[in-house]
Formats: C-alpha cells, sequence, structure tokens
C-alpha cells in the first residue's frame, strides 16, 4: 500500500472520529462561552450604575476564561485526535506488510549495514524470510512486530530496529501534521488552538 493510499485510508476512517472530537470540543466551549454570558447578564441587572464598571471586568475576565477553556478544550481534542490516527496507523502496519511481504521484507534487509547479524526478531509470518535473508543467525518469533526486523551483532552491543513500527515512529512527526491538516479542511469551521 503506498503512503498516499495508506493517508487516504487513515482520513476516512479518522473523518467519523475527528467529526465526534470537534463537535464534542465546539459544543462544550459554547456551552462555556454561553454559561459566562448568563452569569454576566445576571450580575448586570442586579447591579447599579456604579457596579457596571465591575461588570466590565467580570465580563472580560469570563470572556478570558472561557476562550481559555474553549483552547484547553481544542487543544485536548487534538491531542486525542493525534492518538487515535497515530493507533489506526499502527493498525495498518501488518497490512502494508501483507502486500508484497517477501518484497518488503527482502528490501527491508537489504538496508541493513553489512555485518554479520546473530539475531534477528521478526513478524511469526516472516519467519522463512528470515532463515532465507540470514541463515547464521538466531530467529525469533515476535508478534509484537509488524513487518521488518530488528537484528543484533556483536553479543547485542550493535542493534538495528529495522521494523514498520520502527520507521512509523520515526516518520511520524512528519507525516502528523499533515494528516491533521487535511482532516481539518474538512470541517471549515474549526478554529486550531492558538
Amino acid at each position: 500500500m503506498s503512503r498516499a493510499a495508506l493517508i487516504e485510508d487513515l482520513r476516512q476512517k479518522a473523518a467519523e472520529d475527528a467529526e465526534a472530537v470537534w463537535r464534542d470540543a465546539k459544543s462544550d466551549a459554547e456551552k462555556a462561552k454561553l454559561d459566562a454570558a448568563r452569569q454576566i447578564e445576571e450580575q448586570r441587572t442586579s447591579v447599579s450604575a456604579e457596579a457596571a464598571a465591575t461588570a466590565r471586568r467580570l465580563e472580560e475576565a469570563a470572556t478570558t476564561a472561557a476562550d481559555r477553556k474553549a483552547r484547553e478544550v481544542l487543544m485536548a481534542a487534538a491531542a486525542s485526535l493525534a492518538e487515535r490516527l497515530r493507533g489506526l496507523a499502527r493498525a495498518e502496519l501488518a497490512r502494508l506488510r501483507d502486500e508484497g511481504a517477501e518484497a518488503l521484507f527482502a528490501a527491508l534487509a537489504a538496508e541493513l549495514p553489512p555485518r554479520r547479524w546473530q539475531r534477528v526478531r521478526v513478524n511469526p509470518a516472516d519467519l522463512q524470510f528470515a532463515r532465507t535473508q540470514f541463515p547464521k543467525a538466531e530467529i525469533e518469533s515476535d508478534a509484537s512486530i509488524a513487518g521488518g526486523m530488528a537484528v543484533e551483532a556483536e553479543e547485542g552491543r550493535i542493534r538495528v530496529s529495522n521494523t514498520l513500527e520502527t520507521r512509523l515512529d520515526t516518520a511520524w512527526p512528519d507525516i502528523l501534521p499533515g494528516l491533521v491538516a487535511g482532516i481539518l479542511q474538512e470541517y471549515p469551521g474549526h478554529r486550531p488552538p492558538a
């Protein structure tokens, strides 16, 4: 699966989650603003002309607090969305591995520096590929690896992880902003947190 297809698939899966998250965040922010406005109006009707200046100060403070609360809610929603997207991306790694598993394994193995690798950990489905690619190494099955391999040489002093998980973790800071920006473009009423 290509990166573009993976991103599109993630975008589709996350669209429903994003819409619910942003709707809830906006609702909470609006409730906070409406509550602040209601409190201000009650104060305004109960105070004399001398208290009007105090009411204005309270209004400014309540508005500032409501805006801060709205930003906090939106930031929490953005963090939740980012975590959800990361989970979806990790879940897609197995499917990415399944599309051309042998070629993917060979390509990832070819990226390793030349060494006499002594220990190789791979997805259980890749055991035969690993035995072929690393015939002198101790091969271990690790279900937590979606694809690729983690290798060791020189009695564990040299370790290299070229798993799909490691590659996703490395690329994630570059991928996430584009994903979030794409999702936010689908919801033009959303203002990103300042």
